[in-house]
């Protein structure tokens, strides 16, 4: 073997090295940003019981707790966005339209309208279903 085919050799290995590393670093990446949806969908849910089942401080105080692990992937999320969302401009879109509406659900809570928290979060499921289905591991 010659030391041109040689080193040929160790650049292609290396070359597929690197692909499979960075497949592995993207598909990491994916799936933390799959478990932080999961994470705020649990939120999301908790917060839905709290307004049915408890008083308005008890409700505040869980769509807040939703509010902090929305913007917990916005943080995580929102500079490095995963690759599936990297040229999608409704990503960051979507994390201000979900933050105001969470806005004005926490202000009808305060005026005492459940029925009108209740119609502010009921779009964001279908938010959270797209973004948990997007970012689901493939199956196998």
């Amino acid at each position: 073997m010659s030391f041109v085919t040689a080193i040929a050799r160790r650049l292609a290995l290396a070359a597929v090295f690197m692909f499979v590393l960075s497949l592995s670093i993207e598909s990491a990446e994916l799936a933390d940003f799959h478990a932080a949806v999961e994470a705020a969908t649990a939120d999301y849910r908790a917060a839905l019981t709290t307004l049915e089942t408890s008083g308005q401080a008890e409700t505040t105080a869980a769509v807040q707790r939703f509010r902090q692990s929305w913007q917990a992937i916005n943080d995580r999320f929102g500079r490095d966005r995963p690759v599936m969302f990297a040229d999608t401009e409704e990503f960051m879109r979507t994390f201000v339209l979900v933050d105001v509406r969470l806005i004005g659900v926490l202000l009808t809570i305060d005026m005492g309208n459940r029925n009108a928290a209740r119609d502010g979060l009921a779009p964001i499921a279908d938010t959270l279903a797209d973004l948990s289905a997007r970012s689901a591991p493939a199956a196998r």
